[in-house]
């Protein structure tokens, strides 16, 4: 076996040329492979990162059966934060954690009323939580002040539909826990700028005017926790459900930010088609250059046969050689291509989309079994395409490999 490998990488060696051409498809398409993959994995951290530091959090706390309701906004389905806040917080893992209260109702200044979709928050604890938040606002804002009790923030759109600006008095009307219309003065204390998709007529109120609002004195229906890194949540998740019981559930941001996961399966899936489409291409070339190399050694396997070499040393030969060019060039590949992901990964790319004042940093990073895995595929590969060639050879019949034919 060892005295086959010494010859399979001889000829490796000796035809220079194919062999160089050979290394260099493998080269480029492991290496395109494996730096496009860290950047993809750059973007979609980057944008878990937005979601659960600007909007969502890392994960959510809410009572039992509310998600399955929660277009309604079931105010019924809440709990007494003091209850639950202490619990979330002493799960290991958990840095911050903040009371909410999601609920529909309407905005009027003067003549004007529009319906509006609210989330009621702690402006101090929110912090922790999502970060990223206050980065919505527009200079100016005074909505996470200590004390703001009654400063809502409104989204642009719903600002220039009831003609308010900041500084400017609103009432806010919703029906409490009772389903009794109540109401509260309040004043524009920030503007926000929402870029992603869905409603558009969103208000931002403070905990402690919307528990008076609602008649939910010491009480919320989410509790949004904040956890660092955010690839911990499920892990983090899965605590806090032994920890909470059955009385509640706990979902992460990939379970709340549904068209963030299904743009990440899109994403996934239009990469794994051109990763497909690249080792296709390869994997040809090697075939082709396998092929071209038998038809070039014709009288070499005659010889060889000749003085008794079976046909499966033969066929096991070129398969050989096949495997260790593609050992070769997919780790020349998977190396530069980490090389890439590594540099960009330690500047890291920066820039921001029209109309959002979060930054948007892009972190390139590879995981260590996804280029082990490659560069195998790469391997595995280039033997499996080289079975033909290396059939086609251990078919010959040796006069006529002897005769070049």
């Amino acid at each position: 076996m060892w005295t086959l490998i010494r010859i399979a990488l001889r000829n490796v060696a000796r035809n220079r040329r194919r062999t160089l051409i050979t290394l260099a498809a493998l080269f480029v398409g492991v290496g395109v492979m494996v730096s496009m993959r860290g950047l993809l994995n750059g973007l979609q951290r980057a944008l878990v990162t937005n979601v659960a530091e600007g909007q969502t959090g890392a994960v959510q706390v809410h009572k039992k059966g509310y998600m399955e309701n929660v277009l309604a906004t079931p105010l019924t389905l809440d709990f007494v934060v003091a209850d639950v806040l202490p619990k979330v917080l002493a799960e290991p893992g958990v840095h911050a954690a903040a009371a909410r209260i999601n609920f529909a109702g309407m905005v009027s200044t003067g003549d004007e009323t529009l319906f509006m979709a609210a989330m009621a928050i702690d402006p101090v604890a929110e912090r922790g939580v999502t970060p990223l938040r206050e980065q919505t606002l527009e200079p100016g804002a005074r909505f996470f002040e200590s004390g703001n009790r009654d400063g809502i923030a409104l989204t642009f759109d719903l600002a220039r539909s009831i003609g308010v600006k900041i500084g400017g008095e609103a009432s806010l009307l919703s029906p409490d826990r009772d389903g009794a219309l109540s109401g509260e003065p309040v004043r524009v204390a920030a503007l926000m700028n929402l870029t992603v998709p869905g409603e558009k007529k969103i208000v931002m109120v403070p905990l402690a005017l919307a528990q008076k609002l609602l008649k939910m004195d010491g009480r919320a229906t989410e509790i949004a926790v904040g956890v660092t890194p955010v690839e911990k949540a499920d892990a983090i998740a899965a605590g806090l459900r032994r920890r909470l019981g059955p009385d509640y559930e706990v979902h992460t941001w990939s379970d709340v930010a549904m068209f963030v996961r299904q743009t990440m399966q899109r994403q996934n899936f239009v990469i794994t088609m051109i990763a497909y489409a690249f080792m296709l291409l390869m994997f040809l070339g090697v075939a082709n250059t396998m092929l071209m190399s038998v038809i070039e050694r014709t009288r070499e396997i005659g010889t060889m046969m000749a003085v008794g070499v079976k046909r499966s040393k033969i066929l096991a030969l070129f398969v050989v050689e096949a495997l260790a060019i593609g050992a070769v060039g997919g780790t020349l590949g998977g190396a530069t291509g980490l090389a890439v992901v590594s540099l960009l990964g330690r500047r890291g790319l920066s820039f921001g989309f029209p109309g959002s004042r979060i930054p948007f940093l892009l972190t390139p990073f590879i995981a260590p079994l996804y280029l082990g895995q490659i560069i195998l595929v790469a391997t595995l590969g280039a033997g499996l395409f080289a079975l033909y060639p290396a059939f086609r050879a251990s078919r010959l019949r040796p006069v006529q490999a002897l005769a070049g034919q």
